[in-house]
């Protein structure tokens, strides 16, 4: 049924195409070729999408994993009849989201350089990270794992703002598509092998993949100053 959805939508649906401006015009032509050449001869491109992969795939991953963990800190605390209380947990999430984009708009208004500003949250990221990693592979200590998530999740609340001025910054109108559809190249190989093998890594080793993964980010980010 899909592929005949396709073959109808290949033959009969035209391209509907707006009046565009020289800037979009370039934008629609370009090609795959074009902006990994974009990509190739300007180093901040390379590392933006880096951090962008590394950082996205981080928090992908950690929302696969956080619930199994939470899970398992509860059991261990309150036993095998105790229910985690997801929604709350995740409505925790949201404010702490929040939190995170509200600190982001201050600094942006005091002047902080960005990218000095991304460093430091990224850098909270993989300490979050870290912590989380340590306290999964030892004590399943129910506070610790929180205080971690709830860091993690603040840091996700200010990357969304940081890393779209960021885009809007380095990324070239022309290229704009074409270069964000090769960072979710990296971003998709690097969730989908974590999945692959999370029977092998377990929870603890998942977790360690992130911290490697958002400590790698900061690195790029540092250069990118």
């Amino acid at each position: 049924f899909l592929f005949g959805g396709c073959l109808i939508a290949a033959v009969f649906w035209g391209e509907n195409r707006a009046p565009t401006t020289s800037s979009r015009k370039d934008e629609a032509t370009a090609t795959v070729r074009d902006g990994a050449r974009e990509i190739w001869k300007d180093k901040k491109l390379l590392l933006l999408g880096a951090v962008q992969s590394l950082f996205e795939g981080s928090m992908y991953i950690f929302v696969s994993q956080w619930p199994p963990a939470m899970a398992a800190a509860v059991e261990q605390v309150y036993g095998n009849e105790a229910g985690v209380p997801f929604g709350t947990i995740f409505s925790c999430f949201m404010a702490c989201c929040m939190i995170g984009s509200t600190i982001f708009s201050k600094f942006a208004s005091s002047g902080i350089f960005l990218e000095r500003q991304g460093t430091r949250m990224l850098l909270i990221a993989a300490l979050s990270m870290a912590m989380t990693t340590h306290i999964v592979a030892t004590s399943m200590d129910i506070a610790g794992l929180i205080m971690g998530f709830f860091a993690f999740e603040a840091c996700v609340g200010m990357y969304f703002p940081m890393i779209g001025t960021m885009r809007s910054k380095y990324l070239p109108d022309s290229h704009r598509s074409v270069i964000m559809s090769l960072y979710a190249i990296p971003l998709n190989v690097l969730v989908v092998s974590v999945f692959l093998f999370a029977g092998r890594l377990g929870p603890a080793g998942t977790f360690a993949v992130t911290t490697v993964a958002l400590a790698a980010a900061t690195i790029c980010m540092i250069l990118l100053r």
